[in-house]
């Protein structure tokens, strides 16, 4: 049944990519070595609700900035391009996230919420043990749960089973999931991220960030969303039905040579990420 209905659903959001043509002509041109911000910021302009929420995201206190941005060219100059583009990919993916998920227990807003989290939190936790992609980080914490968009309306069903055979026989949401189902949100995730040309280490953290030992490609990119995944549920962001079934690995803390209390020094500094997020949101 898994790689049936796998490809049945994959074949189903083939054709829905979810970002609109602003912020596609945006994302091309941040990849154009030719363009200027001035280019970048006339195309953002013609929507001004998204130059609006660029701006809110550019004042986050998670890019640190001591002065306020005002326009969207010096937002440009001052993020670089890079910072740019996944401010660009957050933004555009709002409507894709911004959702009821009710096959996970999720109200509408819930799980974009807990996506903007686990990429700020990502790009926290990356800038901390000098991870050399920050950006990278920020967009594999964003997409970590794509699948649970794709999966929602077929896990609805199987909800109560998978709930039930997690908690009588010890298992992890994603593994009870794949029990029931023949596949989890992970596996789809990572199929739907390839199918959008993330590269492979975005794509493995996806695949494996329930299960941060089985990385090959890059461990510390997969450890660091593994962890900021965590300090959101902890901090009660985006708890759905699988809620707190999802133990905090210590291969995870291994890999990036943290300790528990580094851990909880991370949580705390990451204590307003839900302020910032309905800031960026508003």
């Amino acid at each position: 049944m898994g790689q049936d209905v796998a490809q049945k659903i994959l074949k189903e959001v083939r054709d829905l990519p979810p970002f609109s043509a602003i912020a596609n002509r945006a994302l091309k041109l941040t990849n154009d070595p030719k363009s200027s911000a001035i280019d970048i910021s006339r195309v953002i302009s013609y929507d001004p609700a998204f130059t609006a929420r660029v701006l809110r995201m550019a004042n986050s206190a998670y890019y640190g900035f001591a002065r306020k941005v005002t326009t969207v060219s010096e937002a440009i100059v001052i993020l670089g391009y890079e910072t740019l583009k996944s401010v660009v990919l957050a933004l555009t993916l709002q409507n894709f996230y911004d959702r009821e998920i009710r096959g996970y227990g999720l109200e509408k807003g819930e799980l974009w919420k807990h996506s903007v989290g686990c990429a700020l939190a990502s790009r926290l936790i990356a800038s901390q043990v000098k991870y050399p992609n920050i950006e990278e980080a920020f967009i594999a914490g964003l997409l970590h749960d794509v699948g649970k968009v794709i999966l929602n309306l077929f896990v609805r069903d199987e909800l109560y089973q998978i709930i039930e055979i997690a908690g009588s026989q010890g298992l992890s949401f994603a593994e009870a999931e794949k029990k029931v189902l023949g596949f989890d949100h992970q596996d789809i995730g990572a199929k739907v991220a390839n199918k959008w040309n993330f590269n492979e280490k975005i794509v493995e953290a996806i695949q494996y960030h329930h299960k941060p030992d089985r990385a090959k490609k890059d461990a510390e990119l997969t450890a660091i969303v593994h962890i900021a995944d965590f300090i959101c549920l902890s901090l009660g962001l985006g708890v759905g039905s699988d809620g707190m079934l999802y133990p905090l690995k210590k291969e995870a803390l291994d890999t990036l040579k943290l300790d528990e209390p580094e851990i909880d020094n991370i949580i705390f500094s990451a204590y307003n990420i839900t302020e910032e997020i309905e800031k960026i949101l508003a």
